[in-house]
């Protein structure tokens, strides 16, 4: 199966894969401990306790693509359910004419769903793999320790770009307040020029430097003079 993985992988896009293979119900819970994210993931229901392991993958990733492998001795009512939501199925005994048309509907529509969900979510790549952030759960980015950090209210996720580079990306959703800091405009909740800091939707403060005092002046006229 891992390897027919990595020739769909190959075929459907360049993107580098990390990969893990979990023989054993013990080593998938391990597996989801350290790394709270997959995007792909394939469970085989027929091995004890797997069906709770892919509500945990659901749920850390709910943009993540699931294959279940099952049997005909599993009702389809314990797979078929909300909690799951698994966009492909395998029975055993496995095929693998099967088992490669699936990896290659995996793979590629995991590849189109970045692609157009690219306005909507943020990739973060680091070495902890790939994962797709919405924007609207990120509060802010910050430069600190040679790397940028993207908050939001419970997890933060470092990887290495600048936020010049971010700046550019994002111009219109998110807005540069200082040398540090590039945030949200839908988290701003108040800002108060003349004492240099701003009110996050939860709470938060993030200081204002004076550079970036009258570019956000003209930001709060703007969307004053929008909503009129």
């Amino acid at each position: 199966m891992l390897s027919l993985a990595k020739d769909q992988a190959a075929a459907c896009t360049d993107e580098m894969w990390k990969w893990h293979e979990c023989g054993t119900i013990e080593e998938l819970n391990m597996f989801l401990t350290e790394n709270s994210r997959t995007d792909i993931s394939c469970l085989d229901l027929t091995i004890e306790g797997t069906l709770d392991a892919a509500k945990t993958v659901r749920r850390n990733n709910p943009s993540g693509y699931i294959i279940l492998i099952a049997d005909s001795r599993i009702s389809p009512v314990v797979y078929m359910r909300p909690t799951i939501n698994a966009e492909s199925l395998l029975m055993k005994p496995l095929r693998t004419g099967d088992v490669n048309e699936v990896l290659r509907e995996a793979f590629t529509s995991y590849v189109q769903r970045v692609g157009s969900t690219e306005k909507k979510n943020f990739l973060v790549e680091n070495r902890e793999g790939r994962m797709l952030i919405d924007y609207d759960r990120i509060n802010f980015f910050e430069s600190r320790e040679k790397k940028v950090f993207l908050a939001t209210d419970t997890d933060e996720y470092g990887f290495y770009d600048t936020l010049d580079n971010l700046e550019n990306k994002l111009v219109g959703d998110f807005i540069r307040v200082h040398r540090s800091f590039l945030v949200n405009v839908k988290k701003i909740n108040r800002v108060f020029l003349a004492q240099g800091r701003m009110v996050l939707s939860n709470g938060e403060e993030i200081t204002i430097s004076r550079s970036y005092k009258p570019h956000i002046r003209q930001y709060l006229e703007e969307a004053s003079a929008n909503e009129k």
